[in-house]
């Protein structure tokens, strides 16, 4: 009889298991933002709603966390990296990750300061929340992360766009990138349905169905293609930067990857909801919340100023 009992109750128990890691993977992105008082209360309204709702696993931020304005005029102070850190984590209960961008970092007059700051306090956002999964840090370059949840990979790397600031430099990043995707790749290929890369730029171009790499990005691009097209998976490959939605595959080596750009995240366009589930005809569906109840900013919010800085 206890026997039986066990047997019953472990069976359950992976059978509960095994319905965690066939479930759609729900999650929210936003990027380049913000860049006004305006934008940071409409990012603070939308966690709220985030946390309220409780529909998403985690957040992201693709990076460019301040206008490229700013950051060409030095106005960047190690207080606003601070301020961002709070604003994505303070009240927060749902798990927050952030890339690089490049206003952030390559595109100062002193990148290397920015950096360090950077580092200091949006590195490892993710130390700030409660997580029901392992998140992995890529020795040689700590910023790029990746975790499984619900039979799908995450991965975010170090891509961002703007000057290059050493060319050595951004040469290592592209390959170490790759290096880290196909260390994930091969780690995870046989227990995932699906992977998510997150980045801050977009390397390919602006309009739906451009199919080259920017110049400068080829290497990267190449490798990328390849690694997908041998992964065999649908991939997304979510990023920020040009600040208009689209959707594509550009990728004509690789059909199995599809492409994402966010909106710039303000008062208008809310973080986009997105739902993989690889066992449905489209494996990867986007809400973007435009009219959605809840989502729309009230007017005292949008009256606002307060950055924080």
């Amino acid at each position: 009889m206890l026997r039986t009992f066990a047997i019953c109750f472990a069976s359950l128990a992976c059978s509960g298991m095994a319905d965690q890691e066939t479930r759609p993977l729900i999650f929210s992105a936003m990027g380049c933002g913000p860049y006004t008082g305006e934008d940071a209360a409409a990012i603070r309204h939308y966690i709220r709603n985030e946390n309220k709702t409780k529909t998403s696993a985690f957040l992201i931020h693709l990076g460019d966390i301040n206008s490229g304005a700013m950051a060409r005029q030095g106005k960047l102070t190690e207080s606003y990296y601070s301020f961002i850190r709070k604003l994505l984590t303070d009240g927060n209960k749902i798990p927050t990750y952030i890339v690089p961008g490049d206003n952030e970092w390559n595109d100062r007059p002193d990148p290397d300061v920015g950096w360090t700051h950077w580092v200091k306090h949006l590195g490892i956002l993710e130390n700030n929340f409660a997580e029901e999964w392992k998140t992995a840090r890529q020795k040689i370059r700590p910023e790029n992360f990746a975790f499984s949840r619900k039979a799908t990979l995450v991965i975010g790397i170090n891509l961002v766009g703007g000057r290059v600031h050493d060319r050595k430099e951004w040469t290592r990043r592209f390959r170490e990138n790759n290096d880290w995707i196909q260390a994930q790749f091969s780690a995870h290929g046989k227990t995932v349905n699906a992977a998510v890369v997150c980045c801050q730029a977009n390397p390919i171009g602006q309009g739906k169905g451009k199919t080259n790499a920017k110049a400068g990005f080829e290497p990267f691009c190449n490798r990328f293609g390849e690694l997908c097209a041998a992964f065999g998976k649908p991939v997304l490959f979510l990023h920020a930067d040009g600040h208009k939605w689209i959707v594509d595959k550009p990728w004509k080596n690789a059909l199995n990857i599809t492409r994402v750009q966010l909106d710039r995240v303000n008062a208008k366009f809310p973080p986009v909801q997105i739902t993989i589930d690889p066992k449905t005809k489209t494996p990867f569906s986007f809400d973007r919340r435009l009219r959605k109840s809840g989502w729309k900013i009230p007017p005292s919010t949008k009256a606002e100023k307060k950055s924080g800085t």
